[in-house]
């Protein structure tokens, strides 16, 4: 990173409400599904639109593909005041040398993070430790009025910064975090789709609740709060009705689960039914297979296209005490078989977690494979609020510091896990699968049935 990127010392900031908020799609995989909107950067653009805020001026760059170069001169070509970075794996490389080359152009630029990788942990990754001097905050937590707060100062300097909930911030030596901002409301954050923010066709995203009340330490979802909070039946019945003039093909869920928020899971069965939206629609979410009941059946029996995701991660209950999970084989037996009734279900599990080996995860692989279902292999990786926070010292992670891919930890050597990955891209390509940056996916077998199981060990 170039030297001009070290903080230069009493810059007073832009007190301007010129905004610009910048996203990027991850590059086009064979193994993903359709377009599916920047939601992140989307709800921060309705939160922001929806104050009235004298003086703003919001624009946003919705990117499928960017180089650094033609990015910054875009951005210097807008000259905004504030420029927010919607900051995910794939993105945040390029946004870190943006976010440099805009600081060596005019420092005066308040330049603010968020979004899952917007975390103290990846700034402190040797690849980008000139970029937390060029940062003025990052959003940790829920963005939308933190980012609205921050917009709204009439000074920001850090001074002034410190008094905003839900922040963290670079000094030159050390990170300063504030205070957790106290969680919104769902029902009163304003929907990208109700004011026609964003894009049609596709996949909506759908989103009944935040948090999760599990705590697995490979996932982020797991630093978040026990979800709580819920939208209505009523806030979701207008998010449908706008998704549905925008001409989406169906939704995402990006809760954590279809089946962890009984309440939430409540107010979405209400709304479906009321609008009838998923009657000829497609819906992919996650499923906790320990807590499924017949009202969950029920509810996917009504969709026209479900598609289910099972994050197992392991078959091995030793396994997936390493990283604070647990399996039932089975309730998951029975549960599947019920699944695969009403939709069509993929297992999902990870190769390279720490604890695992390669002998236990190919027995997880050709254990998942005798399921009637799809299977999603993941390739482990640190994310920034999950195992590069909360794995112990024993766990010996080594992993690269920019995809933050597993190169080898407890139970895994290098050469076991590139031999892992080359048997995965051999398995996909002999089996009609296909293979993606960080994962790998499975058709489901042609065999209907679920087979009883018999360990390759044996």
């Amino acid at each position: 990173m170039p030297e001009s990127a070290a903080r230069q010392p009493a810059v007073q900031k832009r007190s301007g409400r010129t905004v610009a908020l910048v996203a990027m799609y991850p590059t086009p995989d064979p193994a993903m599904p359709e377009f599916i909107s920047n939601h992140g950067v989307r709800m921060v653009e309705a939160t922001l639109r929806a104050s009235e805020l004298d003086g703003l001026d919001v624009v946003v760059f919705d990117l499928h593909d960017a180089a650094s170069d033609e990015l910054t001169e875009a951005l210097i070509d807008l000259n905004p005041d504030v420029v927010g970075f919607s900051c995910y794996l794939w993105s945040f490389p390029l946004f870190a040398e943006v976010a440099e080359q805009l600081y060596a152009d005019d420092p005066s630029r308040f330049i603010l993070f968020g979004g899952p990788s917007a975390q103290p942990s990846m700034l402190d990754q040797p690849p980008f430790h000139t970029t937390r001097n060029v940062i003025d905050a990052l959003i940790v937590g829920e963005g939308e009025l933190t980012f609205l707060e921050l917009v709204t100062l009439q000074n920001r300097q850090p001074q002034d910064i410190a008094t905003v909930r839900g922040i963290a911030a670079w000094d030159g030596q050390a990170w300063h975090q504030t205070k957790k901002r106290p969680l919104a409301d769902l029902n009163e954050l304003p929907s990208p789709y109700v004011m026609q923010l964003v894009p049609p066709g596709g996949l909506g995203v759908l989103q009944t609740y935040r948090g999760c009340p599990y705590t697995c330490s490979f996932c982020e979802w797991g630093t978040m709060e026990s979800p709580k909070r819920v939208r209505s039946a009523d806030h979701l019945a207008l998010e449908f009705d706008a998704m549905d003039s925008l001409g989406v093909d169906g939704a995402l869920l990006v809760d954590a689960g279809l089946n962890l928020n009984s309440k939430a899971f409540e107010q979405l069965d209400l709304a479906a039914q009321r609008t009838d939206f998923f009657r000829n629609r497609k819906l992919i979410s996650e499923v906790y297979p320990a807590k499924i009941q017949d009202p969950h059946i029920r509810f996917l029996e009504r969709i026209g296209n479900p598609l289910v995701g099972i994050g197992l991660q392991s078959f091995d209950n030793d396994v997936l005490a390493n990283v604070e999970r647990s399996f039932e084989e089975s309730r998951f037996i029975s549960n599947v078989q019920q699944l695969t009734e009403v939709a069509r279900v993929a297992i999902e599990i990870i190769m390279g977690l720490p604890g695992d080996s390669p002998e236990q995860f190919r027995e997880s692989y050709y254990r998942a494979r005798s399921f009637p279902c799809a299977l999603r292999v993941y390739h482990c990786c640190v994310l920034p609020s999950a195992l590069m926070v909360r794995s112990p010292p024993e766990h010996a992670l080594n992993y690269d510091p920019v995809s933050l891919k597993i190169r080898s930890c407890l139970g895994w050597s290098e050469d076991e896990v590139r031999r892992e990955c080359e048997f995965l891209n051999a398995e996909a390509h002999g089996n009609t699968g296909q293979v993606g940056d960080y994962f790998w996916v499975f058709s489901a077998p042609k065999n209907p049935a679920i087979q009883p199981w018999r360990s390759t060990a044996a």
